[in-house]
């Protein structure tokens, strides 16, 4: 029983330190969005790429400690590339597609009016590089690393895909809503490259994937 309790108590502390980074790797991104009084043709660039460069390299280093706490895995792998890599650009198209065909059958409109006007501005290359590069990087070691193959290792991979999906999609979406379903196919899709892989960077080019054609449909093309 004394020993049942204590490992739900290190359950608990894991859970709660990965709640606290989850948090934490949302910083980087106030870089790429306009601070208060700033407008698309008055900001400071300067800043704005300082806020990223240095809240990412001390974020990466809490992250990749507690990644390594759990994971004992190296974050990319050197073996099988391209059969992983492809794996992982496959079902990065194919969670779009069905990504757009949510947002069609539920008529919603996935275009945001500050992205839209960050994309317009300078911030733009700030924009695509947190989007296609740092995001994915800090969100698939906590999610897909630190969770999905550390804290959650022991379940059975059906449940660990589910569960990882699920949770990115609600700390995401926060809501039940045709988005959050959405994000759901992104979650399930940066799961099961991990899984069928066993590679985390092919997980990191699957989302920064996902989010340059998110980024190209709805701001370049």
């Amino acid at each position: 029983m004394a020993n049942l309790i204590k490992q739900l108590l290190k359950l608990i502390c894991k859970l709660i330190i990965f709640g606290l980074l989850f948090i934490l790797i949302q910083i980087p991104t106030l870089g790429e969005a306009f601070l208060p009084g700033e407008t698309p043709t008055k900001f400071n660039f300067l800043l704005h790429i300082g806020i990223i460069l240095f809240s990412t390299i001390i974020i990466l280093w809490f992250v990749t400690i507690f990644y390594h706490s759990l994971n004992h895995k190296p974050i990319f792998s050197k073996t099988n590339l391209v059969k992983n890599y492809s794996f992982a650009a496959c079902l990065a198209m194919l969670s779009q597609v069905l990504q757009s065909y949510i947002a069609l059958i539920s008529k919603t409109n996935d275009n945001d009016t500050e992205l839209f006007m960050i994309s317009k501005s300078r911030l733009a290359p700030i924009l695509m590089v947190t989007l296609i590069f740092i995001s994915p990087l800090l969100e698939e070691l906590l999610w897909q690393g630190a969770l999905q193959g550390g804290i959650l290792k022991s379940f059975h991979p059906f449940f660990t895909i589910l569960i990882t999906g699920l949770l990115f999609a609600l700390a995401h979406g926060y809501s039940f809503s045709y988005d959050t379903l959405e994000l759901f196919c992104s979650g399930l899709a940066y799961a099961m490259t991990y899984y069928y892989t066993d590679d985390l960077g092919a997980a990191i080019f699957c989302h920064g994937l996902s989010n340059f054609i998110v980024y190209s449909t709805n701001f370049i093309f």
